[in-house]
């Protein structure tokens, strides 16, 4: 299934995921979502291929997420079954990723934020290259950190997964080594050598050919503000977490802590609630099928919201940054107000 942003390939016995949207940093579709998916199920089907590649047309981005422009189309002129139809398409592509009998190797060079995150994380080898730059930035437009993000954000120290969701800030390709996103870094100049090998090289040789390219990404950034991360993000009272912040930035005139004060008042209070009860293990979620599953009914819940269209408008559309988030503040979200969020009665399944 071929068309015009996203390519198959085959190369040997190598299969090839290109995405190739450039001007919308490689964001998937709908189209590419079904695509990839259809793709998947018939490379895992066929014996001459033993392995595959997804990679980005341009160093500038792997993929910066789902098309939540073309959600918001949708959501404007009330159609909300389509956006029930885009979700289940994306985080289905995902777990067909995740499910593949074959080793799926992500080269997630340059930008990889929210859905795109997803899709590196579900792959089996995941490459970061010098110049990722990876985020999850659902909080700043009313969504929540989705695409199995309580498992592979799970798998951090608690405050780190916490600062990634709710933040929404950039780590480099080392915080990503850090903290178990990424098996190997590469010199980004160096990715397109190492793809054109890993394309011809045996199934068998995919742990050499990585070994081959990667290199020490140095210190993490992050590492500088840890003890900072660490004492904000404590406890799970979130307006204590933000009135910490504020604190230390007063206090101590510290810049990161200012931008986390910063963050956690004006960011969607409804998504850091979402993502803390995620996070915390307030549902049961065994595993990145029951992820995604999970992310398929909260997406549904959260899109219908006023704060993702607000959100959406005010980041990506009138990019004003002003969007009214109900409630408005951490503390004017009620337990009451999280339980509707997760009750799924009536919802459809993701498959």
């Amino acid at each position: 299934m071929q068309q015009a942003d996203i390519h198959f390939s085959t190369h040997g016995r190598a299969g090839l995921i290109e995405l190739d949207r450039p001007k919308a940093l490689n964001a998937i579709s709908y189209e590419m979502a079904m695509a990839i998916s259809t793709q998947i199920e018939h490379w895992s089907a066929d014996a001459e291929i033993t392995h595959i590649l997804i990679a980005g047309s341009t160093p500038r981005a792997f993929c910066a997420g789902g098309d939540v422009r073309d959600l918001y189309q949708h959501i404007t002129r009330g159609e909300f079954d389509r956006t029930r139809v885009y979700f289940r398409a994306e985080y289905n592509a995902d777990l067909d990723v995740f499910n593949c009998p074959k080793p799926v190797v992500a080269l997630a060079d340059g930008i990889v934020m929210g859905g795109g995150a997803g899709l590196m994380q579900c792959s089996h080898y995941r490459i970061a290259s010098s110049t990722t730059r990876f985020a999850m930035p659902e909080s700043a437009i009313g969504l929540f950190p989705d695409a199995g993000a309580s498992i592979f954000l799970g798998r951090c120290p608690r405050p780190m997964a916490l600062f990634i969701g709710f933040a929404g800030q950039i780590i480099s390709a080392a915080d990503c080594m850090m903290l178990g996103l990424a098996d190997a870094v590469v010199p980004a100049e160096q990715i397109a050598d190492m793809r054109t090998d890993l394309l011809a090289c045996d199934v068998t040789a995919i742990d050499d050919v990585i070994a081959r390219y990667r290199t020490d990404p140095g210190a993490a950034p992050l590492q500088a503000h840890r003890t900072v991360i660490d004492h904000v993000f404590s406890g799970d009272d979130l307006a204590a977490m933000r009135d910490r912040a504020g604190e230390l930035a007063q206090l101590r005139g510290d810049e990161f802590a200012a931008m986390l004060s910063a963050a956690l008042s004006t960011r969607c209070p409804m998504t850091m609630h979402v993502f803390l009860r995620l996070i915390d293990g307030g549902v049961d979620i065994p595993d990145m099928a029951a992820a995604l599953a999970m992310d398929y009914r909260l997406a549904i819940r959260m899109s219908e919201r006023a704060d993702f269209s607000d959100g959406v408008r005010a980041v990506l559309v009138d990019k004003t940054n002003d969007a009214t988030w109900s409630p408005a503040r951490l503390e004017d979200v009620t337990p009451a107000m999280l339980d509707a969020v997760f009750d799924h009665a009536g919802l459809p399944v993701l498959r």
